[in-house]
């Protein structure tokens, strides 16, 4: 299988918290417990895909600088291309994770100039010729992306991050996308079936996925009459769900279009796999399970 992926790749700092909201203290020590790592969305599903098999290109802004070239060396580890990576950027993307002791997380991101980044079209059609899938965030520099991919008709997934609603001005260019998945997290009281469905209404996609944490995800297609429900998978104590919703984006296309699975069989086998990465991640103080 092959995939292009488009989104952020940045340093990312783990930093545990007590709870939210975190309580002021004017200095705390965490011996061993603060950590550095190479994360953002575009990083987090390239790798996921690569540790599945696909041979995977990554278009992410970086900077000449330790966190770009951290992010470089990152992906020649897990085998991602980073021929297409711009390094045109003042400075590399940075994030701070606050993560407490029941797994929950706040993430803290500092994109600089990243979404204001493009990327040579002409490039990235190359890339993209022949490909089974393009992953794309809903950012800025993916939008042209977006129909040059169709226009070479390769299936598009797009992870709409941070989706506030099916009418938001900013995402409608994003509904042209073959696979849509995003998270609950920001629709809080909202009709979640009635959403999805109102989303379908306005977007051309074969399969809309709305992750649902701990309570699986809720998912539709153009000829079902109403959503269907996949449960997670029960892991036991998690220490961090930070980038489980792109383990799952990953999966998801793998799924799709590198095993060619059903809707229902395909959303499943992304369930066990986010599912299996977290189980990877200790509990505070205990052994990896």
């Amino acid at each position: 299988m092959r995939a292009v992926v488009a989104g952020i790749a940045n340093q990312q700092t783990r930093l545990p918290v007590e709870g939210f909201p975190h309580p002021y203290s004017p200095a705390r020590h965490l011996p061993g417990r603060i950590e550095d790592a190479v994360g953002g969305v575009g990083f987090n599903v390239a790798a996921a895909l690569a540790r599945l098999g696909a041979a995977v290109d990554l278009l992410a802004p970086l900077a000449d600088d330790p966190p770009g070239r951290a992010v470089l060396a990152a992906a020649d580890r897990l085998g991602v291309g980073t021929r297409l990576c711009t390094r045109a950027l003042d400075r590399t993307p940075r994030s701070v994770v606050l993560v407490d002791a029941t797994g929950r997380r706040q993430v803290n991101t500092d994109l600089g100039g990243a979404l204001a980044a493009s990327f040579d079209p002409a490039a990235f059609r190359a890339a993209a010729t022949g490909a089974d899938v393009c992953v794309l965030g809903n950012l800025d520099f993916s939008r042209p992306l977006l129909p040059a991919a169709r226009g070479l008709r390769v299936p598009v997934v797009v992870d709409l991050q941070d989706v506030r609603g099916p009418d938001h001005p900013y995402d409608q260019d994003f509904l042209a996308a073959d696979t849509l998945v995003m998270s609950h997290e920001r629709l809080g009281g909202r009709d979640l079936p009635g959403f999805l469905r109102a989303l379908r209404s306005r977007s051309r996609a074969s399969l809309l996925v709305l992750t649902l944490g701990a309570d699986g995800s809720l998912a539709l297609t153009p000829d079902d009459a109403d959503c269907w429900r996949t449960p997670a998978v029960d892991v036991g104590p998690v220490s961090d769900t930070t980038g489980a919703g792109d383990a799952f984006t990953a999966a998801l296309a793998h799924a799709l279009h590198g095993r060619r699975l059903p809707a229902r069989e395909a959303v499943r086998a992304a369930t066990a796999h986010a599912a299996s990465r977290l189980a990877r991640r200790p509990a505070r103080g205990g052994p990896p399970r």
